[in-house]
């Protein structure tokens, strides 16, 4: 990383981990690898792996002083992404998760081009793509790009990727952060607090940001997709009605249906492994 570890971050890249031994270095890697002028942190928060990872964050954070962790027990991962987002000082918070990795070193610098440090025209949101399936393996994956409509046809069900979701601190703090009794689908019902805000600015950046390696809780299976939604829509029910918040749920798996590809994800790691 160009800028000096010691500056104010613009970026606090936070990530959850639980026994990620075989993927966390990756991940790790790809943040430390950035090219940028502005600084980064990196804030690894680890629930009680017990299989290595925090040896491995350990190692890099004793080679490298941008990096963070938080080593405490918590109630699930979105409880998880709550502590990270309390201790982060960057502008700008990215939730990249242990099994995730940054597409390219130029990453960063692609996301925040044009935006300067606590300048009053920054956007409340950068929302870049996402691909989501195995590394080089041939079969079933997701193209999450930015739904070309989002920021301008609000409220409806419309999602970005939360992997590629750069979210002003103070933005996401105004809505509680996550809602850690949820298993599932917290991301996504944090998008849709966030767009209920009157005011909500929103930057679509056509590029790809982050690499999801297929799997997760909320990817795990009919019954994992089947929960979030539930989640969703008894979140929404309240505030928008029924028929709107089974709408908005429609919306949302229907922008997940036409995610799938079949073939090699065209994002590739940049970094050796």
């Amino acid at each position: 990383m160009r800028a000096a570890a010691t500056q104010n971050p613009f970026v606090s890249v936070v990530t959850v981990s639980l026994n990620a031994a075989a993927s966390i270095e990756d991940t790790i890697a790809s943040v430390a690898g950035q090219q940028a002028e502005f600084a980064v942190e990196h804030i690894c928060v680890d629930g009680g792996s017990t299989d290595g990872t925090r040896s491995i964050i350990d190692d890099w954070a004793a080679r490298l002083n941008h990096i963070r962790h938080i080593y405490e027990s918590d109630s699930g991962i979105f409880d998880a992404m709550n502590k990270g987002l309390r201790v982060a000082r960057g502008e700008y918070v990215l939730f990249l998760n242990a099994d995730d990795f940054l597409v390219a070193p130029n990453t960063l610098a692609i996301a925040m081009r044009g935006l300067v440090p606590e300048s009053a025209t920054n956007p409340d949101l950068v929302v870049g793509n996402v691909h989501m399936g195995m590394p080089g393996t041939r079969g079933v994956w997701r193209r999450r790009d930015v739904p070309s409509l989002l920021g301008r046809l609000r409220r409806c069900g419309l999602y970005p990727p939360h992997q590629g979701m750069f979210a002003k601190r103070d933005v996401l703090d105004s809505v509680g952060g996550f809602d850690s009794r949820c298993r599932f689908a917290a991301d996504i019902i944090q998008y849709y607090d966030l767009d209920r805000r009157p005011k909500l600015s929103l930057r679509r950046i056509d590029t790809c940001v982050a690499f999801m390696r297929a799997g997760g809780a909320a990817n795990s299976g009919l019954g994992a997709v089947y929960g979030g939604s539930a989640e969703i829509y008894l979140h929404l029910r309240p505030l928008v009605g029924t028929v709107k918040a089974a709408t908005m749920v429609l919306v949302k798996s229907l922008q997940s249906m036409v995610e799938l590809r079949y073939g090699i994800p065209t994002a590739h790691r940049w970094f050796a492994s």
